[in-house]
């Protein structure tokens, strides 16, 4: 019988699977055995998905970020040579319209622009064309991730530093739920929401909007 919570545990295998070759096997696969423990489990809640949705994706955010680093400066024209060619049709000249006014695919998931210009079934259509294009530039990128590997590395470095300035301003805003009864749930609230910028199948993290809400609670609380 299914999960009752499979919708939620089939993002959670999507965000296990997209994890980039460059992470640690064996630190994958105890992510993919920890996934069939909650799928066989009745006991497993909609919160333990989306908490190990929000670890797993923190614990490969550096290496995800170098990767589409090394994507976006040697393997860009070679996705979009992929992802086209998943595209039906119809839709791909529809697609090529819009980036051609400017449109930003990338913004998908979330981008108001986006959501007007294209129907629901097309919004699937072109999320199953990604993950197909991710799946079949795996093998160029292995080569290019190995002959730009010094790029890649320095990539890492700067990106597994400023997920710890993250993390920390994460935490300095979830302090600041004990200073007020009053706002604390609804500091609580956005500190889930910036947590889930470390999720692959969500949005990317915003920094900016992160120091904006520090910020504003200080002034709020009388932190400053």
């Amino acid at each position: 019988m299914e999960h009752k919570y499979q919708n939620e545990l089939n993002l959670l295998k999507s965000a296990i699977d997209r994890i980039p070759f460059t992470f640690p096997e064996n630190e994958k696969k105890k992510f993919e055995e920890e996934y069939a423990n909650l799928e066989a489990s009745p006991e497993t809640t909609r919160d333990n998905i989306e908490a190990m949705i929000v670890g797993v994706g923190k614990a490969n955010w550096p290496y995800r970020k170098a990767y589409q680093d090394i994507l976006q400066n040697y393997g860009a024209d070679k996705y979009e040579e992929f992802f086209k060619l998943h595209l039906p049709e119809n839709l791909r000249a529809k697609y090529e319209d819009y980036i051609n006014r400017g449109g930003n695919l990338h913004d998908f998931r979330h981008g108001k622009d986006f959501e007007k210009e294209f129907t629901a079934d097309e919004n699937l259509a072109i999320e199953e064309a990604f993950f197909s294009a991710e799946d079949e530039i795996k093998g160029f990128m292995m080569s290019a991730v190995k002959e730009h590997k010094d790029e890649y590395d320095e990539s890492f470095k700067i990106y597994e530093k400023k997920q710890k300035i993250l993390a920390n301003m994460i935490e300095s805003l979830r302090e600041m739920a004990g200073e007020s009864e009053k706002w604390s749930p609804q500091i609580l609230d956005k500190v889930k929401n910036f947590e889930e910028g470390w999720s692959i199948i969500d949005r990317d993290f915003d920094e900016d909007k992160l120091k904006h809400e520090i910020e504003y609670w200080e002034g709020v609380l009388g932190l400053e």
